[in-house]
């Protein structure tokens, strides 16, 4: 051995088999350290000192309460006890006022912070012998951004050898489903147990998957992120009249909000925008998300179909927060009663709880509006969007074309020819402009004219009149029109009988004719 091919000596291989051993010692012995110090630790935050409250470790001697005088043996008895029930496993459970997975999350966080790792991996085993594996759904975290969390039951060791972990939700009548965390563990780390769920909560509270966040619908388990930098704030342009409502009523309460609070300022407010089609209504939704990313607040997205009452209840358990709900008018004009009165419930309640939330509607028909929405209390102020002014004109061309590029420009005779546009004509203006100068110029032009916007407008008029006129074209019956056809329809299908049952014809030669437009309503 001593002269084989690698020169190792029987000595020399004994040695490193010592070593090996010894620092696999070592590194157990320091991985029980760093258990012992977390658990140590979590026992400090869960509110354990010593011991148990009735049984007190100090000093050199025994020391018994003076009841038990005389009495050693009942003494022995109960510190048989105490310690049994150390041994024997207990549930805990805690609610967290966070939706689920943002609870799942957080454990994750909680664990490896405490621990250095979530120690979840293990697979545990029923009371049949069958083992199961831990289950690790994914979840998002943000636009093109997930990750794994544990969910259901599984083994948790870092707690005891039969320690369990079942992470789901509970359904809360105001709030919906909300996170659950439930551990069956030995009674001696009632503390530890303590100390874990109020690490958790330290973590939603500093890194919830969805406070502070954009969030599109009103999906309880998983909401759906939504991506504020689609739009560049600087190409989104309104009046002055307009720009000031929006600050006043809604951006001042995101940006100020400890300001209004110390104002005593609700932050419970219902704010309409109303317009036609191309105004950028939806485009505020954006420059809003973003102010509420900006500053902490929680923002949801609600489209018509979506469940408004789950958003609401997200907002009012993520607030201070803001819904935008798109085309309010959807479910006035439908005349459905319950979901019309649903709505109004879901307004009056999150006002009932004194929640920091604002409800941002939009609507291309305020005239669909249903009334009860638009009495004092419901709705705080209602704010028009519609054509630009003068100075938004300006800022919008400036804002989609090169500054070198407008020379000599007659911002009057632009505003003249822009003013009957809506923004979303006015932008098609702006491009079909740069189109007018490539022409003109044979290829990529030098710059663009007054007559090239102003050119650019008229080409577009006659199209802005072709959609006034569908406009008026599609109208919608009004609910007392729409009942009328109803009662008509029922009536024209009556059949009269006689006392025996047999079909028989009311008002013979004359006929029976039901008038549809005079019909009581």
């Amino acid at each position: 051995m001593a002269n084989n091919p690698f020169g190792i000596t029987p000595d020399a291989v004994l040695a490193m088999v010592q070593e090996a051993h010894t620092q696999q010692a070592t590194e157990l012995s320091r991985e029980e350290a760093v258990r012992s110090a977390a658990m140590a630790l979590l026992a400090q935050v869960g509110g354990k000192t010593v011991g148990e409250k009735d049984l007190v470790f100090e000093g050199q001697r025994f020391v018994l309460p003076a009841q038990y005088e005389g009495k050693l043996g009942e003494a022995i008895n109960f510190l048989q006890r105490w310690k049994e029930q150390q041994g024997k496993t207990h549930e805990y459970s805690k609610v967290f006022k966070y939706r689920p997975y943002d609870v799942a999350h957080a454990l994750t966080l909680a664990l490896t912070e405490v621990f250095g790792t979530s120690g979840m991996g293990e697979s545990w085993t029923d009371m049949f012998g069958d083992e199961h594996h831990p289950q690790f759904i994914e979840v998002t975290t943000g636009v093109g951004t997930s990750i794994q969390v544990p969910w259901d039951l599984m083994a948790l060791p870092i707690l005891g050898p039969n320690a369990q972990i079942e992470v789901g939700y509970s359904r809360d009548r105001s709030l919906g489903l909300l996170g659950k965390l439930s551990i069956k563990a030995p009674r001696a780390v009632k503390a530890q147990v303590e100390g874990l769920f109020k690490v958790v909560e330290k973590h939603l509270a500093v890194s919830s998957l969805y406070k502070g966040k954009a969030l599109i619908g009103g999906d309880q388990m998983m909401p759906t992120f939504l991506d504020v930098r689609k739009v560049n704030p600087a190409h989104v342009i309104y009046s002055d009249d307009v720009l000031q409502q929006l600050n006043t009523n809604v951006w001042s309460l995101i940006e100020h909000t400890d300001l209004m609070r110390d104002l005593g300022e609700s932050l419970k407010r219902a704010v309409l925008l109303e317009g036609p089609y191309g105004t950028g209504k939806s485009l505020a939704a954006f420059l809003t998300a973003q102010r509420c990313v900006e500053n902490g607040w929680t923002f949801l997205f609600v489209k018509p179909g979506d469940d408004l009452d789950a958003a609401m209840r997200t907002a009012q358990l993520y607030s201070p927060a803001v819904v935008f709900f798109e085309d309010i008018d959807v479910i006035g004009e439908a005349g459905d009663p319950a979901r019309v009165s649903k709505l109004l419930d879901s307004f009056d309640g999150i006002g009932a709880k004194g929640a920091e939330v604002v409800a941002i509607l939009t609507t291309n028909r305020k005239d669909k509006i249903h009334k009860g929405m638009l009495r004092p209390g419901r709705l705080d102020a209602v704010i028009s969007i519609n054509h630009l002014d003068q100075s938004g004109v300006e800022k919008l061309v400036k804002a989609h074309v090169a500054e070198d590029m407008l020379r000599v420009m007659d911002y009057g005779k632009v505003y003249d020819s822009f003013k009957e546009f809506t923004p979303a004509f006015a932008k098609e203006a702006i491009s079909r402009a740069k189109r007018y100068a490539i022409a003109r110029e044979g290829g990529k032009p030098t710059m663009l004219t007054t007559s090239d916007f102003v050119g650019a407008a008229n080409s577009l008029k006659p199209q802005l009149d072709l959609m006034h006129q569908a406009d008026e074209e599609k109208t919608s019956p009004s609910l007392d029109k729409a009942l009328r056809e109803v009662v008509a329809d029922v009536m024209d299908t009556v059949k009269f009988v006689d006392d025996e049952g047999d079909e028989v014809t009311i008002g013979a030669g004359e006929g029976l004719a039901v008038d549809r437009e005079e019909l009581p309503v």
